[in-house]
């Protein structure tokens, strides 16, 4: 009876240690794809802060060019050039779209977070306190990855955030 009880004890050990080494390549492309979100807000970052220098620019430039005040310009266009006053419109409302957009990201990454933070916290345990889980450490590398992730993508969509509010604080009066 000891035998058998051996026998599966290595059987139990051997199906844990397929299940973690799945369970990390799982997480792996997981991390992959928190990756590229991550380059993704990187390059949004920079595209939203050129975006509002530009229309920094273009108000400076037509101000100069119809010789009307910044916060004239949106009735100015409306009454010369309606073309120009919808898109700035619209670009006004697709800033507060995305806004309301990253926000449920944001949301995302939390609850997402914390599910990672139990998930840790259970493979930290099982690695501290048992040699039949012995196979966790890299888990928990990877865990602790993913929050780390998490945390970076949630500071760097607040920083998108700041940015649309300032295009939406610029654009305020383009309804």
């Amino acid at each position: 009876m000891n035998r058998m009880s051996s026998e599966a004890n290595k059987k139990f050990v051997s199906n844990i240690k397929k299940e973690i080494q799945q369970k990390i390549k799982t997480e792996n492309k997981n991390i992959k794809a928190l990756n590229d979100e991550n380059m993704e807000l990187t390059r949004s970052i920079e595209g939203y802060s050129n975006f509002y220098h530009e229309v920094e620019h273009f108000f400076t430039e037509s101000m100069a060019d119809f010789n009307v005040k910044q916060d004239e310009l949106p009735d100015y266009f409306k009454s010369n050039i309606n073309e120009v006053y919808q898109n700035y419109s619209q670009i006004r409302l697709d800033a507060i779209d995305e806004k309301n957009h990253l926000n449920e990201y944001i949301l995302h990454c939390k609850k997402e977070i914390q599910t990672n933070q139990r998930s840790l916290k259970f493979y930290k345990s099982q690695y501290s306190d048992s040699d039949i889980f012995s196979e966790c450490l890299p888990l928990v590398d990877v865990y602790e990855k993913k929050i780390e992730l998490y945390e970076k993508n949630i500071q760097k969509t607040n920083d998108i955030i700041s940015t649309l509010d300032e295009i939406i604080n610029i654009l305020s009066n383009w309804k």
